[in-house]
């Protein structure tokens, strides 16, 4: 019944776990040759309809993308393959949460688009004087930031790596909401964007590969968390028997 939970795997189809290769391939990597030309060939408008806090094209991903993976988890909480494992609805309704509080901040909640008043208290804890939470402590934002990376590190990159040597990682209980080996590339340009930044600071380079590589970024892993969401629903519906 689906109101009881499951303790038995939900078998995994290897059909599910694949995109079309624009979706996981060409289009990451056409929007890093993008920015990397738009930014060394046209500065100026890069920084007003690009990397602008509040018309550029990256923040305005930033609040869509999450949008869309927060749309697309409160659907599955529907699915009775997700009402039926209590684990799977919990991992879902945090997915759920999680893209809500990255779209609702990087929008600072609708200020960005409706243009109201910060209140004044609020300013006053507030380091850009926004209605938003990341803004008042880093609790809010770096270390959330951090764990965030870290995760993408492991679970986008490591563990689709060592599953190639290690199939069986696939065929345990939790295999079903780790992440394709088809959103790799885009946690490799996660990195490779931000940690290219790191490095030539390292050298004492004055120059940039990527302007505003946090938000650069920002975009990649925020994408990644909707592809992984696009996968795990493929996964359930194909896990119906």
């Amino acid at each position: 019944m689906a109101s009881q939970e499951s303790h038995a795997p939900i078998p995994l189809q290897s059909d599910a776990d694949y995109l079309p290769r624009w979706v996981w391939l060409w289009l990451p990597l056409a929007l890093a040759v993008f920015l990397l030309i738009l930014a060394h060939t046209a500065p100026e408008f890069y920084a007003v309809w690009m990397g602008s806090e509040e018309r550029g094209m990256l923040e305005l991903s930033h609040a869509l993308i999450p949008l869309a993976g927060f749309l697309l988890a409160i659907r599955m909480l529907f699915m009775p393959q997700v009402r039926s494992h209590k684990w799977i609805s919990t991992w879902v309704l945090l997915a759920a949460l999680g893209c809500l509080y990255i779209g609702g901040e990087e929008a600072s909640w609708g200020q960005h688009y409706m243009q109201w008043d910060t209140p004044e208290a609020w300013q006053a804890v507030n380091d850009q004087e926004e209605t938003n939470l990341h803004n008042t402590s880093s609790w809010f934002d770096q270390k959330p930031r951090a764990i965030l990376e870290l995760g993408i590190v492991i679970g986008g990159i490591l563990i689709p790596l060592i599953a190639l040597k290690r199939p069986e990682i696939r065929q345990s209980r939790f295999a079903i909401v780790l992440p394709p080996l088809i959103t790799l590339p885009i946690a490799v340009l996660a990195e490779f964007s931000k940690t290219s930044e790191r490095f030539l600071s390292a050298i004492d380079y004055d120059g940039i590969l990527f302007s505003r590589a946090s938000e650069v970024q920002e975009t990649y892993f925020f994408y990644f968390i909707l592809l992984n969401l696009i996968v795990l629903r493929r996964r359930l519906k194909a896990g119906q028997t």
